[in-house]
């Protein structure tokens, strides 16, 4: 029944999908516009909130801020048609230099030239120069000349030849065509027809822009509505997350391109090619497309730098000043801008450009990293969508600690060792016990207790854990901390997972004075308990890694509690993230203290070991006392 509900619900998504990508396709018209009105409020919101925190009523508000970006929208055009009818006016008088660069260009190109010579060598070879020649002949013969048999209709044959020539020499007076004036009507539609369809959809986005800035509010509570009352919070903090990262990104690129044109355009003015503010402003539309914006922002003024310029010198310093506005933008701007990631990766911003530009072409390309910022963060709270976060979000695909247990089910201890190495950079060794290896350790019980892994699978990952705990150094956070003398056992409670998660414990505990022994695996619990008096132990740990045997420890913990009361005693249960449940479940059912992690057991370790060694002198090891049926490392 599961299984089927799961390849239902499957299918169901999958379907869905579909429908959506078509719907896209085909509703393009309609929701081109919408999408665009959607991130232009994005952008215009925050001003509008900060004419009406200054006492200005909503409609002003919004009418000036659409006003002031339409108007600005407006001028730029104005500003880039002009110049683009100036520039290509002139660029007759630029002629002779596109000519001598080119024959410049072909005289050097010799490999070029030898490759079309051999080109035609081959041709000639294979089709033969008689068959070439004999094309070109047939290319040259007359049609006329040709005397081809024509069909007769009843008793009315065609002319012959003969006829058809004196019907050729016959005089024919010469046909005059006039063409009659155009009326008032077509000459407008022949002005207005091509500007139709953009200024429809122009007027659609700024009444959209309008309607959704004046109800915003009202909007954002309809989406809650949709979404459902019972998913409130999940919704709100979805609809945050969108509007925060969109509006940041929208924000930052805006003042990112704006800058960039600005410095493109004053740069092309001063090295001296001409429209240089048409330039600068395509140079801010363009870099709004990912990738390919800014090689096609640089390629039109390099192009017409190498038209008007008689040399190479400034198309070359054209070519530089692209160059360190690129690394300046790079490098310094956008990671000092943006500063929080956008939420989706690399792949991610490839897959998106493609995807919508095939959906809705050159302003889809233009849109496709907000449109994909939504769908990543809607997705990462829609669990039918939760593979779009996965495919596209730039979360890594796997946790530390899962890539060292996939590595080490894999037997690839080198990897391992390099994950391990990569992570330590940056964190200390208790830290890497706590956050990663332990928790691969807790995988890997995972698994075993439900019958997933084969016995070489199990020493594998113990053997690849131990390897790296013999190999990591301590940590030397408290190196100046001593306190000889004090003895401590550390019980695994069952298997040698429990004695591995030991083994680091008594590696921390070495370097604070605090000599831990291990019990071995499979020790019979009267055995322990006596250990412990033979030993003369200052502290017991009971080592145990989730999932918890309740019953072993119940039974061991009351055993040392009822022979030793006054005895020191933890419970190390290995899980930082157990649930409260679990927490409750174990502090009635153990009689020592819970800690669940190695770093709050040291410190507990060492808070008993100065109490004891200010009370009374540490007592001494006596090996020869040792049970010789309990087996101590």
């Amino acid at each position: 029944m599961t299984t089927s509900r799961r390849a239902s619900s499957g299918l169901f998504t999958l379907a869905a999908i579909v429908t959506s990508v078509a719907a896209l396709y085909v509703a393009r018209e309609i929701l081109l516009p919408f999408a665009l009105a959607v991130l232009l409020s994005f952008l215009l919101a925050p001003l509008a909130d900060r004419l009406e925190a200054r006492g200005v009523w909503r409609v002003p508000a919004v009418v000036t801020v659409v006003s002031i970006a339409v108007t600005c929208l407006g001028l730029l055009g104005w500003i880039v048609t002009s110049q683009l009818i100036e520039l290509s006016g002139n660029m007759e008088k630029y002629r002779a230099n596109i000519v001598a660069k080119v024959r410049e260009i072909s005289n050097q190109s010799s490999i070029f030239s030898g490759v079309t010579k051999t080109i035609e060598q081959i041709r000639e070879e294979v089709v033969g120069p008689d068959a070439a020649g004999d094309e070109i002949a047939a290319d040259n013969i007359p049609s006329g000349d040709a005397e081809q048999p024509l069909p007769s209709r009843g008793r009315s044959a065609r002319p012959t030849a003969s006829r058809l020539g004196e019907f050729q020499q016959t005089e024919l007076p010469p046909v005059r065509v006039v063409a009659l004036p155009p009326s008032p009507l077509s000459q407008v539609q022949a002005w207005l027809g091509p500007l139709v369809a953009p200024l429809t959809a122009a007027g659609m986005v700024v009444v959209l822009v309008l309607f959704m800035l004046l109800q915003r509010e009202d909007q954002r509570n309809r989406l809650i509505r949709l979404f459902g009352v019972a998913n409130i919070h999940a919704t709100t903090e979805a609809l945050t997350d969108v509007v925060e990262r969109v509006s940041q990104y929208l924000r930052m690129q805006f003042l990112i391109n704006a800058g960039y044109g600005l410095s493109a355009g004053l740069g092309l003015s001063i090295i001296g090619v001409p429209s240089a503010i048409m330039f600068g402003v395509l140079c801010f539309a363009l870099r709004f497309l990912p990738y390919i914006g800014p090689w096609i922002a640089a390629a039109m003024p390099l192009a017409v730098s190498a038209a008007v310029s008689e040399g190479w010198t400034q198309p070359l310093i054209v070519i530089g000043m692209f160059i360190v506005l690129e690394l300046i933008v790079n490098n310094v701007a956008e990671p000092l801008l943006y500063g929080s990631s956008i939420g989706v990766s690399g792949i991610g911003v490839i897959v998106a450009a493609i995807f919508w530009t095939w959906i809705w072409g050159p302003v889809g390309l233009v849109m496709a990293m907000p449109l994909t910022v939504c769908l990543v963060v809607m997705a990462r709270y829609i669990p039918a969508l939760r593979f779009v976060a996965i495919l596209l979000g730039d979360q890594p695909s796997l946790t530390t600690e899962e890539r060292i247990y996939q590595r080490m089910l894999a037997f690839d201890e080198e990897e391992v060792q390099e994950l391990a190495a990569a992570h330590l950079a940056d964190h200390n060794p208790t830290e890497f016990y706590d956050d990663v290896l332990l928790p691969a350790l807790r995988l890997a019980e995972r698994d075993r207790h439900a019958g997933f892994l084969t016995e070489e699978q199990e020493d594998a990952v113990q053997e690849a854990a131990r390897d790296l705990i013999s190999q990591l150094p301590t940590d030397g956070r408290y190196e100046d901390y001593r306190e000889p003398g004090t003895r401590a056992l550390c019980i695994p409670l069952r298997d040698e997972a429990d004695k591995t998660a030991a083994l680091m414990l008594q590696k921390l505990l070495g370097i604070h004075g605090v000599e831990l022994r291990a019990s071995a695996v499979g020790a019979l619990t009267s055995e322990l308990v006596e250990s412990v008096e033979s030993m003369e132990v200052d502290l017991v740990i009971v080592s145990v890694l989730p999932p918890l045997a309740s019953r072993d420890s119940r039974l061991l913990c009351r055993k040392l509690r009822s022979r030793y009361p006054t005895l020191p005693i933890i419970v190390g249960y290995w899980d930082a993230q157990a649930s409260p449940e679990s927490r409750r479940l174990l502090s009635a059912k153990a009689d020592g203290e819970i800690v669940t992690s190695l770093a709050e057991a040291v410190e507990r370790s060492r808070a008993i070991a100065s109490r004891k060694t200010k009370a009374v002198p540490a007592p001494h090891f006596r090996e020869a006392s040792t049970p010789t049926s309990v087996k101590v490392e």
